[in-house]
């Protein structure tokens, strides 16, 4: 079997494993390779990529994740940040395109994340300081010195 032939059965099975596994429209799995820095055309990729990329999403698990995106101990500082401060993993995630490029915390570099942590610790200050004021609005209503 020759360079060429293989590279084809392999992005035959990755089409497969993005139709049967995934259920994932061209569209999306497009956006998908080329957040994850595989660009959007598999013709484009020699086959050591494609063997990466058919191996990668071999190995994602039932609940939506690659083992390989597996947090490290920083990331999972930076989870509970985006659960304090009341954010989705699609809203995070739209965050880091937005800014980054970038579709997962394990793809930014250590300034990226640190970029990430600052902003959470400083949506999650404004909500405290607002929950504060509403508080004391709230009382200073209800006991009117005046009423």
């Amino acid at each position: 079997m020759t360079q060429e032939q293989r590279e084809r059965k392999l992005r035959q099975q990755i089409h497969g494993l993005r139709v049967k596994k995934f259920h994932w429209p061209l569209d999306a799995f497009k956006f998908i390779i080329k957040g994850l820095g595989y660009g959007e055309s598999l013709r484009a990729l020699p086959e050591d990529r494609l063997t990466e990329l058919k191996a990668l999403l071999l190995k994602y698990r039932k609940h939506g994740r690659p083992q390989v995106f597996t947090f490290d101990r920083q990331g999972k500082y930076m989870f509970y940040l985006m659960k304090t401060a009341s954010w989705t993993e699609s809203e995070l995630r739209a965050f880091m395109i937005n800014h980054f490029s970038k579709t997962h915390w394990n793809l930014l570099n250590k300034k990226e994340r640190r970029a990430v942590i600052a902003m959470l610790q400083n949506y999650i200050k404004q909500n405290e300081k607002k929950a504060k004021d509403n508080k004391e609005t709230s009382n200073g209503h209800t006991q009117d010195p005046q009423g």
